[in-house]
Formats: structure tokens, C-alpha cells, sequence
């Protein structure tokens, strides 16, 4: 194919890199798609007030259940609204039309085993933020924000029985990593990206908004980070399921490790590994650039996908 004929066919792709979006300007396509995320985290908010009335309120069972129906009416329901009503190939734009290979699992535990250090760094240099002294009554209304989405994620996360790590697996690991890739990269990257800023722009501003709607400041900068990561690889691949294996295998390490702890077994200090608290951080340094040997120089070997 000759470069007048590559440039042409590139031309003549639907607007949004040929995932079918409608005629709907990019205007509406934003206020489509926020109207749509506020609608359905009101419908799951209500759905699970019901949750109320089948277990008691603040329980393990309880807060489960609520977690389900945000994910799943909250998350997966923004994703395929909006899909359906913003395209004409709604799985194209999904990114459920590709397929992850062998090689792509391999690439997302290699850059997490690789990565980890520098992101550990980034979660303590966070947790060691301050406000400034005339905002000292914001910082410590932050910290009770914090300490009590802490209490929550405990909450969850306290069950030491095999089966309780299954559930929590399941449920926090998988479904939650896959609904909110469905509907931060799948749909909203997506979407801010259709408007002609450019991929990489969509995966940090989609990032950002990702971490702020956490509401958690002071593990702000490293879910920029994850999300900007989880954004890439999207990005690179087309595929949702790579993203979202990645975010699973994140949230579920997590749950792995805290599952260890409360049955009494060592993991070492889990979340300080590689972490520099005074000096220059050396091991962190040397984690973001094999992070990026990864991510960046080998994305045509390990990020590989198949068509559906």
C-alpha cells in the first residue's frame, strides 16, 4: 500500500479511530456521558439502600452486596448506556471486540513485578503530604475521610477464611477491576479521545478523574499513576480485558496480601518494599525505567491481541 493510499484510508476512518460514534457533537457526547455516570450512581445508590433490608448495615455481607450493585448498575451500566447510544459498534468501543494472548498476562505481571517499588514510593511520598497551616481543618477532615474508607475496606477484607478470599477475589479483584475499566477507559477515555485531543491527553485527564472520584487525597497520585497505566495499555492494545486484568491483578494482590496477615503469615512488609524514606530513592528510580523497558520497548511482543 502506498503512503497517498495509508493517508487516505486514515482519512475516510469514522470520527473516534472507526469505533462508530454517532453524529452527536463532542459537546453532547461529554454531557451524554455525564449525565448517564451521575444517573446510574443514583439508581445504585438506591438499589443498594435495599441491601439494608437483607443484611445489617456496616457488616462484611452488607457492604459486599452494595459493592456488587455500584459495580454492576454503577460501572458496567454507564458503559454500556453510554456504547449504545454513542455507537454504532458498541463492543468496538468497549474494547470487548479484542482478545489478551498468553504473552499479554506475562507483560502485565512482569511490569507489576518490576513496577511495584517505584509505585510503593509513590504511595508513601503521598501518605507524607501536607496542606498548608491555613488549611490545617481540611487536612484533618481529609485524614477522617480516609481513615474511615479505611474501617470500610477492613471491614470487607476481614474474613480469614478460604472462602472469604475467593469472594473478596471475585469481587474486589475481578468485577470491580473489570467495571471500572469498562467505564473509565472503555468508555470515558474513549469518548474525551473522540474530540481530536489526542490518545495520550484522554488517558491522563480520564486517569485524574478516575483518582478523584476516590475521593481518597492521600493515595491520590499513585491511582493517577495505576490509571494512567490501566489507560496505556488500553491505549497500545484495544482491549479492555488487558486493562482489566491488570487492574484485577492490582486490587487482588492486595487482598491476597491483607489475607495473609490476618492469618498471622509474614509477607515482609508488603508495602514497603523498595521504599526509600530518606535519601535519594534509588530502587524507585531503577523500578519506573524497568517499567518502562516493559511497557514502552517490548509492548509489540507482550501486549499482543486477538480479534473476538
Amino acid at each position: 500500500m502506498s503512503a497517498y493510499t495509508r493517508r487516505n484510508s486514515r482519512a475516510a476512518a469514522p470520527a473516534g479511530g472507526g469505533y462508530g460514534f454517532t453524529g452527536l457533537t463532542y459537546g453532547r457526547r461529554l454531557l451524554l456521558l455525564a449525565c448517564v455516570f451521575v444517573l446510574m450512581m443514583v439508581v445504585a445508590g438506591s438499589a443498594g439502600s435495599l441491601a439494608s433490608h437483607c443484611f445489617k448495615v456496616g457488616s462484611r455481607d452488607y457492604f459486599i452486596a452494595v459493592s456488587v450493585l455500584q459495580n454492576l448498575i454503577g460501572f458496567c451500566g454507564t458503559a454500556f448506556v453510554c456504547a449504545i447510544f454513542l455507537s454504532t459498534r458498541p463492543l468496538a468501543l468497549l474494547g470487548l471486540n479484542r482478545l489478551g494472548t498468553s504473552r499479554a498476562l506475562l507483560g502485565i505481571v512482569l511490569a507489576f513485578a518490576v513496577g511495584l517499588p517505584f509505585l510503593n514510593q509513590v504511595v508513601w511520598w503521598n501518605s507524607q503530604m501536607h496542606l498548608p497551616a491555613f488549611l490545617g481543618s481540611l487536612e484533618s477532615q481529609m485524614r477522617s475521610w480516609e481513615d474511615a474508607a479505611l474501617t470500610t475496606t477492613n471491614v470487607i477484607l476481614g474474613g480469614k477464611s478460604v472462602g472469604a478470599l475467593v469472594v473478596n477475589v471475585l469481587v474486589v479483584g475481578v468485577f470491580t477491576g473489570f467495571s471500572e475499566e469498562l467505564c473509565f477507559r472503555g468508555t470515558m477515555q474513549r469518548v474525551i479521545a473522540s474530540g481530536g485531543i489526542g490518545g495520550h491527553a484522554a488517558v491522563w485527564i480520564t486517569a485524574v478523574i478516575f483518582s478523584l472520584l476516590h475521593f481518597q487525597f492521600f493515595g491520590f497520585l499513585p491511582r493517577v499513576l495505576l490509571g494512567a497505566f490501566f489507560g496505556y495499555l488500553f491505549l497500545m492494545t484495544g482491549s479492555i480485558y488487558i486493562a482489566a486484568t491488570a487492574h484485577a491483578l492490582n486490587n487482588s494482590l492486595y487482598v491476597v496480601v491483607h489475607w495473609l496477615e490476618l492469618r498471622g503469615y509474614s509477607t515482609g512488609n508488603f508495602e514497603h518494599w523498595g521504599v526509600t524514606t530518606h535519601g535519594f530513592p534509588a530502587v524507585a528510580c531503577v523500578s519506573l525505567c524497568l517499567l518502562l523497558c516493559v511497557v514502552v520497548g517490548m509492548r509489540g511482543y507482550l501486549f499482543s491481541t486477538k480479534k473476538v
